[in-house]
C-alpha cells in the first residue's frame, strides 16, 4: 500500500515542481500564469479544488449517517454555483483584464476603475483568516485519511500534506497548482469508482446492496425523510446560496481569472459540473456500502468512513491508490487556498512589495505555518471547518462581487458595511445552531443585500 501511495505523491509533486521550469520569475506569472491557462486544464481545476477533503471526508462522513438525503447539498450547492459562474464569469474574467489584478483581492477594490483600498485590506484579512482555517481543514482531512489507513499519527499527516503542498506551490506558484490539480483530479475519480466496484463486489452486487441498505435503516435510501428545521425546501436554499456563494472564494474565483481567453468559460463550467455530480454520487454510494461493511462509525468518527472502507475492500496496491486520491483531494484544495492567502498577503496588504515576487514566495511559508498551527491545535471536524470558512466568504466578499457584475452603484463604506453585515450573519447563525437546518451562507447573504439595499435607500433620501 505505501508504495503505491508515495508513487503518486511523489508524481505530484514532480509535476507541480515541472511546472517551475516554464515560470518567468515574475509576480504576474507566478500568482496567475500569465492568463493564459487553456479550458480543459481550468475545468479539471476547479473541480479538484471545489471537491476537496471536505467531499471525500467531511461529506461521505454525512452520508455515511443521513444516506441519500446527503445528495441535496451537492443538487442546491452545484446548481447555484453554474448558475451564478455562468452569469457572472465572463465579466469577471474581462474585469480582471480592465484592472489588470493580481489577486482576487485586488480586484473586488479595483473594479471599474474604482480604488477601494480599504475594501481590499478588509477582504484581505477575511480570507488570509478563513482561508487558513478552510486550509487547515484539508490538511486535517489528509491527516485522517493516514490515520486510518496506515496508522500514523493524526499531526504526521497533517505535516506530510503541508510539506507537499509548500513544495511545489512555493516553486511553481498558481501554474504547479493548476498542473497538479489535472493530475490530482484524476486520481480522485478513479479511486473512488475502484472504491465503489469493489465495495459493491463485496456485498455481493447492486441488488443486495439495495437490500442491506434498507435493512441497516430504511430513511437513508429515501431522499425525502427527515426533519429539517425549516423544511426540505429552506435546507435545498441554503446550499443553493452556498454554491451562489463560490463568488466569494479567492481559490475558485481565481481560476475564472487566469482562463485564456472569457469565452472559453463556459466550456470549463461544463465539464466542471459535470466531474462533480459524478462524484457527488461515487461519494455517496461508497458512504452507503461503509455503512453496511464498517457500521460501528456511527458512534464513533464518520469521517473515517472512506479510509476504513477502503482497506476493508481493496487489495494493498489500489488502498495506496485510493489513499493518494484521498490526499490529493485534500492537497488540491489547500495548494489553492495558501496561494490565494499569500497573494492577499502580498498584493493587499503588504502593498509596498506586490510587485515582488520573492515576497510572493514568503507568503506561502507563512500562510502555511498558519495553517499548520490551526490544523494542529484546531478543531479537527473537516465539514465543521470548511462549511464555516465558505459561508463566511460567501456572505461577505460573495455578496459585493455579485454587486459588482450586476453593475450595480456601491460607495467604498457602502461596500465595508455590506461586507461586515453579511459576515456578521453568517457567524452569528452558526453560533445559534441554526446551520443545521438552514446553511449560514443564505442568511449571511440576504443580510449583505439587506444591507445594500438599507444603504441606497438612505443615500437617497439624504439626497
Amino acid at each position: 500500500m505505501i508504495y503505491s501511495f508515495v508513487a503518486c505523491l511523489v508524481l505530484f509533486t514532480l509535476i507541480g515542481l515541472a511546472s517551475s521550469f516554464f515560470s518567468k520569475k515574475t509576480t504576474s506569472d507566478y500568482l496567475m500564469a500569465d492568463k493564459n491557462v487553456n479550458p480543459w486544464l481550468v475545468g479539471l481545476s476547479i473541480f479538484a479544488t471545489e471537491n476537496s477533503g471536505f467531499m471525500f471526508v467531511g461529506f461521505v462522513g454525512l452520508a455515511y449517517k443521513i444516506g441519500l438525503m446527503a445528495l441535496w447539498i451537492p443538487i442546491g450547492w452545484y446548481l447555484g454555483e453554474f448558475i451564478a459562474l455562468w452569469l457572472t464569469s465572463s465579466k469577471i474574467r474581462k474585469e480582471t483584464d480592465a484592472t489588470n489584478a493580481q489577486s482576487y483581492n485586488s480586484l473586488i477594490s479595483q473594479w471599474g476603475g474604482r480604488n477601494f483600498k480599504y475594501v481590499g485590506y478588509l477582504s484581505a484579512v477575511i480570507t488570509i483568516l478563513f482561508l487558513s482555517i478552510y486550509a487547515s481543514a484539508q490538511l486535517s482531512a489528509g491527516g485522517k485519511a493516514l490515520y486510518a489507513l496506515v496508522d500514523w499519527e493524526l499531526n504526521t499527516g497533517i505535516i506530510v500534506g503541508a510539506g507537499i503542498t509548500v513544495g511545489y506551490c512555493f516553486f511553481g506558484g498558481i501554474r504547479a497548482s493548476v498542473w497538479t490539480d489535472a493530475a490530482q483530479s484524476a486520481v480522485m475519480l478513479v479511486s473512488l469508482i475502484l472504491l465503489v466496484v469493489f465495495g459493491l463486489s463485496h456485498i455481493g452486487g447492486v441488488h443486495e446492496f439495495y437490500n442491506q441498505v434498507k435493512a441497516v435503516e430504511p430513511s437513508i435510501i429515501d431522499m425525502m425523510t427527515g426533519s429539517y428545521q425549516f423544511g426540505l425546501l429552506g435546507f435545498i436554499a441554503g446550499w443553493f446560496f452556498a454554491g451562489v456563494g463560490i463568488l466569494g472564494q479567492p481559490h475558485a474565483m481565481i481560476r475564472v481569472m487566469i482562463i485564456d481567453r472569457p469565452e472559453n468559460l463556459k466550456k470549463a463550467l461544463l465539464l466542471y459540473l459535470v466531474l462533480a455530480f459524478i462524484l457527488a454520487i461515487l461519494c455517496v454510494l461508497a458512504a452507503l456500502c461503509a455503512r453496511i461493511l464498517v457500521p460501528d462509525l456511527l458512534s464513533g468518527d464518520p469521517e473515517l468512513a472512506l479510509p476504513l472502507l477502503s482497506k476493508a475492500v481493496l487489495p494493498d496496491i489500489l488502498s495506496g491508490v485510493f489513499l493518494a486520491g484521498l490526499f490529493a483531494s485534500a492537497l488540491s484544495t489547500a495548494d489553492s487556498q495558501i496561494l490565494s492567502s499569500s497573494a492577499a498577503l502580498s498584493q493587499n496588504i503588504l502593498k509596498k512589495y506586490k510587485d515582488s515576487f520573492y515576497v510572493s514566495k514568503l507568503g506561502i511559508l507563512l500562510i502555511a505555518a498558519i495553517a499548520l498551527s490551526i490544523a494542529f491545535y484546531g478543531d479537527k471536524n473537516v465539514l465543521s471547518l470548511a462549511l464555516y470558512s465558505w459561508s463566511v466568504m460567501a456572505s461577505s466578499m460573495g455578496v459585493l462581487m455579485f454587486i459588482y457584475a450586476l453593475d450595480w452603484k456601491i460607495s467604498q463604506w457602502q461596500a465595508i458595511i455590506v461586507m461586515v453585515a453579511g459576515l456578521t450573519a453568517a457567524v452569528l447563525w452558526k453560533e445559534m445552531g441554526y446551520s443545521a437546518g438552514m446553511y449560514a451562507a443564505l442568511p449571511g447573504m440576504i443580510a449583505g443585500f439587506v444591507a445594500y439595499g438599507a444603504l441606497r435607500l438612505v443615500s437617497r433620501i439624504v439626497r
